[in-house]
């Protein structure tokens, strides 16, 4: 499958070295200091009902997005708190499907 894999964090580069080097994370951390890139994919400031953040209104929300060749996004979660993300198995399921259909979901 034709695809990239990325992780959006907000805060800084420095926070998040300790992280990637602790958990061996290989996708690239896209670093989104300002929300701008959260806010624009819908996901920054989000508060559900189960965040516990008192700082939500800083808070990248957790969020899958399939975004295909020509740029365009194909489908998305925007998940709510720890539960109900979708396994493994169900993202390369929605890629192959995707990519079958012209990435049309």
């Amino acid at each position: 499958m034709n695809c990239e894999i990325a992780f959006l964090v907000n805060g800084g580069r420095a926070e998040h070295a300790k992280f990637v080097e602790q958990f061996k994370i290989r996708p690239p951390l896209l670093i989104d200091e300002d929300g701008a890139v959260g806010e624009a994919y819908g996901v920054y400031g989000v508060n559900h009902n189960d965040t516990k953040r008192e700082d939500y209104k800083n808070y990248i929300a957790p969020a899958v997005y399939l975004i295909d060749a020509e740029g365009c996004v194909s489908c998305f979660w925007i998940l709510s708190g720890p539960r109900g993300r979708p396994s493994p198995e169900c993202l390369l399921g929605i890629l192959s499907y995707a990519e079958h259909n012209n990435w049309k979901y």
